[in-house]
């Protein structure tokens, strides 16, 4: 394991896919739990409004979420649940929160991610599926968007209709990606390259590889026993495919605020 990277700033990065049921939320939990364990102060911001189960996949209870605190019912630091070496905040878990505002959810959720930035090197946010109001959102405010693929098609098209959305808007966007549920390392790498290679060829576009997920009983396993796979005794591969994808992570981070200082010095 390398040694731990000071930034000078927080690093912020959402997880997002263009479809659902791909893994985020796993993905989140557990990029959000090695940056903690390699001693990283991290938080998690479970942004699927409605449908978050973030809490529930680290065997929480969901306490005050963002639209509590909008109606009035608690204070913002009253949002932050500590789960081992994790921060969370949870956007809501009733769907009856998708009436709210979105301006105004938008506008409380800046103030969470605002605050926890004070305290916190690490913010992953946890998206909801596609290219909603939320989603754009958690992108904006991201450094990175780490973009989680698997090798079905629809995922594939539904993903690539995303970064070109998103593109369109910011052609200097940065993206990054995660393969889940890959057999192997050798087709983890086949299903990023040809991701790429379509967003080369339609868009002129290329994004960086962090790793991948394995295809893995034990995960299932993990989230259906709502434990952390780091806390079975059995877990050294996967903490090995974890490590390596957080490293990557952690050295965008580092490099992104290399490139921000030397930017300041030319001035």
């Amino acid at each position: 394991m390398r040694e731990k990277v000071n930034l000078d700033q927080p690093y912020i990065f959402t997880v997002t896919s263009g479809k659902g049921g791909v893994g985020k939320s796993m993905a989140s939990t557990h990029l959000a739990e090695m940056l903690g364990a390699i001693g990283y102060k991290t938080a998690l911001l479970d942004a699927d409004v409605g449908l978050s189960n973030c809490a529930t996949m680290m065997n929480e209870s969901t306490g005050y979420t963002v639209t509590d605190w909008i109606a009035g019912d608690c204070l913002l630091d009253d949002l932050s649940q500590t789960v081992g070496s994790v921060t969370l905040v949870t956007a809501s878990s009733d769907p009856g929160a998708m009436s709210v505002d979105s301006n105004t959810l938008m506008n409380a959720l800046d103030q969470v991610v605002l605050n926890l930035m004070e305290k916190h090197d690490f913010i992953v946010i946890d998206t909801p599926a596609g290219a909603g109001e939320i989603t754009l959102w958690a992108l904006d405010r991201a450094d990175t968007g780490v973009l989680l693929l698997v090798d079905e098609p629809a995922a594939i098209s539904d993903v690539y209709r995303l970064c070109k959305y998103v593109y369109s808007m910011d052609p200097t966007f940065r993206f990054a990606a995660i393969v889940n549920f890959a057999e192997s390392d050798t087709t983890a790498e086949s299903t990023y390259l040809r991701f790429n290679h379509i967003l080369d060829y339609f868009l002129k576009k290329e994004i960086r590889y962090l790793g991948f997920i394995p295809f893995s009983g034990k995960i299932r396993k993990a989230l259906s026993d709502q434990r952390s796979i780091f806390s079975y005794d059995d877990s050294r591969e996967l903490t090995t495919d974890f490590t390596f994808i957080t490293q990557n992570i952690v050295a965008d981070a580092r490099a992104i605020q290399q490139q921000f200082a030397n930017s300041i010095n030319q001035l």
